[in-house]
């Protein structure tokens, strides 16, 4: 079943995020540093990838650019209190990375969004016969 992954050293904001999340019936992981969500936004069941950018191990700019090369890497929302020019650049670099919400921001709006991009997701993956779900 496709999942979520929410990537945030801050666990308030992780499980806050989790319970959001989990109200809708989305099947949820977590991940608390840059180098464990490397790892699990490699797995295939990882659809949608929520990632803060200040994380300890690797930032989530390094965990986004580290799936740049996977045929098909989770779809990402980007969470962060500090956007600056250079980041997102790099972020616009990334052709996976649909949303970047400033924090804080709306919970709800979040949550649609996470919801919008599994859609997406799931309609690429039967369009060209991916049988990942």
């Amino acid at each position: 079943m496709p999942s979520v992954l929410v990537a945030d050293n801050d666990r308030a904001v992780n499980g806050l995020l989790r319970e959001v999340l989990a109200r809708f019936a989305l099947p949820v992981l977590q991940a608390f540093d840059g180098q464990a969500a490397a790892a699990m936004a490699r797995a295939p069941e990882v659809r949608v990838l929520v990632c803060d950018l200040d994380m300890p191990g690797a930032s989530g700019i390094e965990v986004l650019e580290s799936l740049a090369d996977l045929a098909r890497p989770p779809l990402a929302i980007v969470v962060s209190g500090y956007l600056d020019a250079g980041v997102r650049g790099r972020l616009a670099a990334l052709p996976f990375v649909r949303e970047v919400f400033g924090k804080p921001f709306d919970l709800l709006r979040f949550a649609d969004r996470v919801r919008e991009l599994l859609a997406d997701d799931a309609a690429t993956a039967a369009a060209v016969g991916d049988g990942s779900d």
